[in-house]
């Protein structure tokens, strides 16, 4: 089986990099060339439609000659199936549900607050003078009427998990907290005040110390400041 992802830095697609470092496959990496917006050029729609990393394009795989996956989810599923040691094959019963819960929260209620964040800042910053001010007023009402209070809610949660447990499904490490790391990270270094979060921050630093998640930030072009400067943008 022969492995090729098309990843861009910085984005949800380093995640991938870390699941193939971490199940210690071979495969061969593909920078997405962006425009001078940093959004990906349209090259990448010959390899699937959408034009979004991460892609997975998996060739000489049992009888089909190739496989093209998109999103996050897609890949680490088939992934974790395909090479289950950091799925569900160690877990207790218990542990099972919370990797399913967990795994899913990542993408479906954590996330997409953030990048409902950033979409707002986004709004905010190419509003044109004198109509900022709108768009600033928006901003402001969302942010506190709901996205901070829901996000407030959820990282207490996960806190919450982390006091009995070192990784997010119980005691041992899983395909639940590769994807959750890249939203979780986002909100601790945007928002100095989730510094008060303390299981997180150790719970972060333990998957920092991972030879396989420092493997794939160098494999990746990593950048820690222009993370921080981007979702920084959102708060």
């Amino acid at each position: 089986m022969q492995l090729t992802l098309f990843h861009l830095p910085n984005s949800r697609s380093q995640r991938i990099i870390w699941l193939l470092e971490e199940l210690n496959l071979t495969y061969q990496l593909v920078f997405c060339e962006t425009k001078a917006d940093g959004q990906i050029t349209d090259d990448l729609k010959l390899i699937h439609e959408l034009g979004k990393a991460p892609i997975l394009v998996i060739e000489e795989y049992k009888n089909l000659e190739r496989i093209v996956l998109a999103e996050t989810s897609a890949i680490t599923d088939f992934l974790s199936h395909r090479f289950p040691r950091i799925g569900l094959r160690d877990l207790s019963s218990a542990e099972q549900l919370h990797y399913f819960y967990w795994k899913n929260f990542a993408e479906a209620s954590l996330m997409p607050n953030i990048v409902q964040k950033q979409v707002f800042a986004q709004i905010v910053a190419r509003t044109p003078f004198p109509l900022g001010f709108i768009t600033r007023a928006i901003k402001y009402g969302v942010d506190r009427a709901y996205l901070n209070m829901a996000l407030e809610q959820q990282l207490f949660l996960i806190n919450r998990q982390l006091i009995n447990y070192p990784w997010i499904a119980g005691s041992e490490f899983t395909v639940a907290d590769i994807l959750l790391w890249f939203p979780l990270q986002a909100c601790v270094q945007a928002n100095p005040e989730f510094a008060k979060f303390e299981h997180i921050q150790h719970y972060l630093n333990e998957i920092k110390s991972r030879p396989a998640f420092q493997n794939a930030l160098a494999k990746g072009n990593w950048s820690t400041l222009d993370y921080q400067t981007y979702w920084s943008k959102a708060w």
